[in-house]
């Protein structure tokens, strides 16, 4: 497997066959983003401190479970917890926080906030600590929280997370996190150009009109973004858990994850439980590998594994998915020439 430098660390929170959670951290970031909120013993108080948004794939417990143990490390912190999922997300975070009683937390400025994707801004809602999380409809003004139309959430200038419905019985999502950097300037080609550094890189960087006289000619920005700015890099981490995989889905999630740098798939019946993962709406270690080549994924990290084979293990799961898409391995596996740097 070849060593790829990307601009995230993944931390699973258990094993194969634990309940999922997978969190996710920016190069350069304080925080982080948590996909799914079960199993979360592999994760450390630090690294929950650091989780800003927490996106639900869907509401079933072994995906929800987790969610006390996160509000208990985060109870004071000053950094709010935004929490995104499916239709009924809204309810079902007011029920899990009115579940305890909060008359000694008067002083604490931390807040949970609830939003449904795609985006129902009437069921948007604030709960806040010092007020014992009694729900506030959230404003729509709110910025930076708010979803696109088309369920895109926005969250910073680089990074955005889109999800699709999958078909699992009840409103569930899959998620892709793309990180888009900005054009980069060569100081090396401004050089030859004998153009020297100033203000207007900034300016250029920012799409703002410039003008340099470059041999005695005016260029105007469009020809120095030409010839000074690289393009940015685009990077892309796909989460995928709890669906039947049909024909018409398939095709939907080839594109939705084209060319994604990781897919982090569950992965929980094997070949030749195709009749049981379809009863229990999911996936086989042949689709997600179909899956995984369909979309020109570069590599497939396996996940939340039936625990109906905790006795045989995930061998033979890794073997049979490598049997159609050869750059795949376990979620929970020490990372690969350091790829994204150590993993529990």
């Amino acid at each position: 497997m070849n060593k790829r430098t990307l601009p995230f660390e993944l931390k699973p929170s258990g094993g194969p066959f634990d309940d999922p959670a997978l969190l996710v951290t920016p190069s350069n970031s304080d925080l982080s983003i948590l996909f799914d909120c079960g199993t979360l013993h592999g994760l450390k108080t630090r690294d929950l401190q650091r989780v800003r948004w927490l996106f639900l794939s869907h509401l079933h417990i072994d995906h929800l479970i987790g969610f006390d143990h996160l509000l208990r490390t985060r109870l004071f912190s000053p950094i709010p917890l935004t929490v995104y999922g499916p239709p009924g997300t809204v309810d079902v975070i007011e029920h899990r926080l009115q579940g305890y009683a909060w008359n000694l937390t008067s002083g604490s400025p931390f807040i949970v906030r609830a939003l449904e994707l795609p985006c129902s801004v009437s069921l948007n809602a604030e709960f806040r600590c010092h007020e014992r999380f009694q729900r506030i409809e959230m404003p729509s003004t709110s910025a930076g929280e708010i979803p696109t139309e088309d369920g895109t959430v926005h969250l910073s200038e680089q990074l955005s997370v889109k999800c699709h419905h999958v078909q699992h019985g009840v409103p569930c999502l899959a998620f892709r996190l793309d990180r888009q950097t900005p054009r980069r300037f060569s100081p090396e080609t401004a050089r030859r150009l004998g153009l020297a550094p100033g203000p207007w890189v900034g300016r250029l960087i920012a799409g703002v009109p410039t003008v340099q006289t470059v041999e005695g000619v005016e260029r105007d920005e469009h020809w120095l973004e030409d010839k000074l700015l690289r393009p940015g890099e685009h990077h892309r981490v796909g989460y995928l858990t709890d669906t039947l995989l049909d024909t018409k889905l398939l095709n939907q999630l080839t594109d939705f994850y084209r060319h994604v740098d990781v897919l982090c798939s569950e992965v929980a019946y094997l070949k030749a439980e195709k009749d049981l993962a379809t009863q229990n709406l999911h996936m086989t270690t042949e689709q997600v590998a179909r899956l995984a080549s369909a979309s020109e994924a570069k590599e497939l990290r396996l996940f939340h594994l039936s625990r109906r084979h905790c006795e045989s293990g995930s061998l033979p799961h890794l073997l049979e998915v490598r049997d159609g898409f050869s750059e795949a391995r376990l979620l929970s596996e020490p990372a690969v020439e350091s790829d994204f740097g150590p993993e529990p």
